[in-house]
């Protein structure tokens, strides 16, 4: 697609690695012979301005301000705010699962989900939290609020940050 070979794009990702743009989040097997695939990412850019600071006071102020109660009424909030009020879910559900995982994606979750017996799962391989969550796992439940509010129905989260078998890092819900 890029019209470059693979060691032009090896040497690109090694100059954008050294200058702090990417990173190496893990690899996955190759396809067929050779060595495996090399998976990168973009480094957080809260990294380069102070909003991870400014994130974290904000949620201590409000950790020390309000009871468990109102904090879990904030958050609900906040996803409701979040998602704005254009959307009109789908009756079908897997309309309804295809539409939430357009509208996280916008949110740079890089979602998908997956039918399995019990529940449908819900996979976050991305979490826009990240620079803040290891202080505050309680933005989880925003997460948590915005699935149940694009799916209309419960959901609950069974893993966090959890590392893959590839070395990627990823959060499940199920529905």
């Amino acid at each position: 697609v890029l019209r470059v070979t693979p060691a032009n794009v090896r040497h690109h990702l090694s100059a954008l690695q050294a200058e702090g743009v990417v990173e190496n989040v893990g690899q996955r097997p190759a396809f067929g012979r050779g060595r495996p695939v090399q998976l990168y990412s973009l480094v957080e850019q809260v990294s380069r301005n102070n909003l991870a600071l400014l994130a974290k006071t904000l949620l201590s102020e409000l950790e020390d301000g309000c009871s468990e109660p109102e904090l879990q009424a904030l958050f609900k909030r906040l996803a409701a705010r979040m998602l704005g009020t254009d959307r009109r879910p789908a009756r079908n559900p897997t309309q309804r699962y295809f539409q939430a995982i357009q509208h996280l994606n916008s949110l740079n979750y890089q979602a998908r989900w997956e039918a399995h017996a019990r529940a449908p799962h819900v996979i976050f391989s991305h979490c826009p939290y990240a620079a803040v969550v290891n202080d505050h796992p309680e933005l989880c439940l925003v997460d948590k609020y915005l699935l149940e509010e694009l799916l209309g129905e419960n959901v609950v989260q069974t893993a966090k940050l959890e590392t893959t078998p590839q070395g990627a890092r990823q959060c499940l819900f199920l529905a």
